[in-house]
Parts: structure tokens; sequence; C-alpha cells
């Protein structure tokens, strides 16, 4: 097997900007980056070419759907602030219709954080955008830029896309209790059912992602998020959103195959994979 060009984590940005970029030069683009192709260059394109066959770039697509409209629904709904932990190259706060007064803070790598800046450097965001070089496993500096968050904002809208699953359980717990000390907060994140690992794993994902595996699998993970002081507020899933966007999943025949002999054994219930994947805006339970 040929070496994967996913070395670490980072890596991961390059990729989704890439599929971000293949998506908006679609004649039928359910949306369009102008900005991904530039930010994932050659390294981008060159990720999402080994990976041909593989659901990550339909994913892609639709959990940026998703994404872009909880934001605009917590902007309408009061939201002043957006925080994108892990910002990787995403180019929201350049290509959405957002408000000037809004203030957007990007989170990442210094080396993800300077790329990003080198791209866009001629570029003009559509809101306020302020750009943090952070390490989130640094506990002190991610709770001293909590803390600051928390005094200078009134509402705050967290993001974590494509974050959480490449982190220890123990490290998204300790995360989401920071978190839900921030005055006014809410958070959009990754859900993946246990069924969604195992066919990952099915498809081949773990050895073409094997330097940037996923490592948080609760096994209940609504219940995970509960005992951590928070509740879904709305969940959206990849699957139903597809089904809206008349973009439905592109399951290789094998785990078609498993899936209906799945169904056929357990004589039609449950949802399969049409619950098994999406994202959940998140909101403290006692502030709720």
């Amino acid at each position: 097997m040929a070496d994967s060009l996913i070395k670490g984590v980072s890596d991961t940005a390059f990729m989704v900007a890439a599929w971000r970029a293949a998506e908006s030069e679609r004649p039928d683009a359910l949306f369009h980056d102008p900005f991904a192709a530039r930010l994932g260059g050659e390294h981008g394109r060159a990720i999402v070419t080994s990976l041909r066959g593989f659901l990550g770039g339909w994913q892609v697509v639709i959990r940026t759907l998703i994404i872009d409209d909880l934001i605009q629904k917590a902007v309408v709904a009061g939201v002043d602030t957006v925080v994108n932990l892990g910002a990787g190259l995403d180019a929201r706060p350049y290509r959405m219709a957002l408000p000037e007064s809004l203030r957007w803070i990007e989170v990442d790598y210094s080396q993800v954080i300077d790329w990003k800046a080198d791209k866009l450097a001629s570029e003009r965001p559509r809101c306020r955008l302020d750009r943090v070089k952070l390490d989130l496993a640094d506990l002190a500096a991610r709770r001293a830029l909590f803390a600051d968050l928390g005094a200078s904002s009134k509402r705050i809208l967290i993001l974590t896309e494509g974050v959480l699953p490449y982190l220890t359980t123990d490290a998204v717990a300790a995360l989401a209790e920071d978190l839900k000390m921030i005055r006014g907060v809410s958070w959009i994140v990754d859900y993946f059912s246990p069924e969604t690992m195992r066919y990952r794993k099915l498809i081949g994902v773990s050895r073409q992602m094997r330097a940037a595996p996923f490592h948080f699998e609760p096994g209940d993970w609504f219940a995970f998020f509960a005992q951590h002081g928070w509740k879904v507020a709305e969940m959206r899933y990849l699957a139903d959103e597809a089904v809206r966007r008349g973009r439905r999943m592109p399951l290789p025949f094998l785990v078609r195959l498993v899936v209906k002999t799945r169904r056929l054994l357990s004589r039609g219930k449950g949802d399969g994979l049409q619950r098994s994947a999406g994202y959940a805006l998140l909101k403290p339970t006692d502030g709720a």
C-alpha cells in the first residue's frame, strides 16, 4: 500500500478545503467557496486524488451546508461572537453573508493560521475577524481565551467542525467542562454513532487516515454530553440533509450490501446509516 499523504491532523484541513473546491466547481454545486482551491493548494488536491472512493468528500459537502445554516440561524437569534476552534482552512468569514458587527475568532496551530493569512492577505472578510495561534491542548492558554471571550461577548457560538473525533474522550470531556463555563454559549459539534465507526473501518478509512485516527468513541454520545452539562438543542443528520438537497450518500457496493443484510436480519428495525452521523447544536443544561 502506498504511503498516505495525510501525515497528521493538520493535513485534513487541506483535504477539506480541496473537497470544498471540488464541490464549488460542479455545475450542480450546493455551495460556492471561491477561496477553497487557493487554501487547499496542490497538497489538498493530491490528498483528495489519493482518496478516491472515500465518502469524506460527500460528508464535507453536506456538513458544510448544515453548519452554514446553523451559523446563520444563530446570528439571526442574536449571537454576537463565533469562535471556530481548530478552524483549519475554513473561509466562512469571507464567503458567507454575515453582519459587519459580528465578531469571528479563528483558533488553530500557528502554521495553519500563517498559511491562511498569507493566502487570504488580499481578501477582506465580511465581519470582524481575529485569528489566535493556540494549541487546544494548552489548557492554561485556552482557559484564558475562554475567560476573555466570556467577559467580552454576550452570546457566543463555538464551532468545532471536524475537531472532536481526533481528540481522546478525556480531552473532549475537559473541553466540554471548560466551554460550559462561558456565559451565553452554544456549541456546534460532530456526531458519529458507533455504527458509523464500524463502517469507517469496513471501507478502509482507518488505513487511509492512519496518521490522523479518530479517538473519540463514547459508548453513548448523547449520555456523554449530558453527563458533562450539555443538551441537544438541534440535531441535523447528514443523510436527511442529503436527501433534502438531492445529494444522497454514495455508498460503496459492499457497504450497501451489509446495510441491506442487517436490515433484513433486524426485520427493518433501526435507522441504520440514516441517523448515524450529523451535527448537533448543544446548549448548557443549566442555562438552557
